[in-house]
């Protein structure tokens, strides 16, 4: 049987590893969205999807055949407050990645992924929507770090930059997530069970 191919238009290396774990067959492909132009609006989590829509407006497709048929993921996880819903990015640099993770001491971390997943055929000289599933997964997390633990946390996660709110609860970082609500590859930025569940559904082959 002959292995489908998920195109993931996103450079996020958190994310190819997690379906490379997850034995799916993949390659990465770029998009040329502008985040900043998607509006918050009145729902987090609805923000946080309509941006991983825009992604797939702008995702860089491969050249097609009549009749071809290709799967396309886009995503995004951004991270908020629990309780005061304040938003937090990727950290402009250490003494912001601070403020930050400060704020975790206080209270929880509410962890949002938007998915878009398409099934696409190639018809009439471009590609065309057979099949698509958009979604959102939220998971609550407690993350706890002191002053005196940021230097070497910096030092070992030198990614933290990529990551919203710099928090990471991999590797080193593990020691701090003192508990985690919800699904953990979403945490880390891909919702693994709803992604191969949706993907089974369209008849992806892995």
């Amino acid at each position: 049987m002959i292995k489908d191919i998920l195109y993931l238009a996103s450079e996020s290396q958190p994310r190819q590893r997690l379906l490379q774990e997850a034995g799916i067959n993949f390659k990465t492909i770029k998009h040329n969205a502008d985040e900043c132009a998607v509006d918050l609006g009145k729902c987090f989590d609805s923000y946080v999807l309509d941006i991983a829509k825009e992604k797939m407006k702008h995702a860089s497709l491969p050249e097609g055949q009549d009749g071809s048929v290709i799967f396309v993921l886009t995503s995004d996880t951004l991270v908020y407050t629990n309780d005061t819903g304040t938003i937090l990015g990727k950290p402009k640099d250490i003494d912001d990645a601070k403020r930050m993770l400060r704020l975790f001491r206080k209270e929880k971390a509410k962890v949002v992924t938007g998915c878009c997943l398409y099934k696409k055929i190639y018809k009439n000289g471009k590609w065309q929507n057979e099949a698509e599933n958009c979604w959102t997964t939220a998971s609550i997390v407690e993350f706890v770090i002191e002053d005196k633990d940021f230097d070497l946390y910096f030092e070992k996660l030198p990614q933290f930059f990529k990551s919203a709110s710099g928090g990471i609860i991999e590797g080193y970082g593990q020691r701090f997530c003192k508990s985690i609500n919800g699904s953990y590859s979403n945490v880390i930025g891909l919702p693994l069970y709803e992604l191969v569940q949706a993907l089974e559904l369209m008849g992806f082959n892995s």
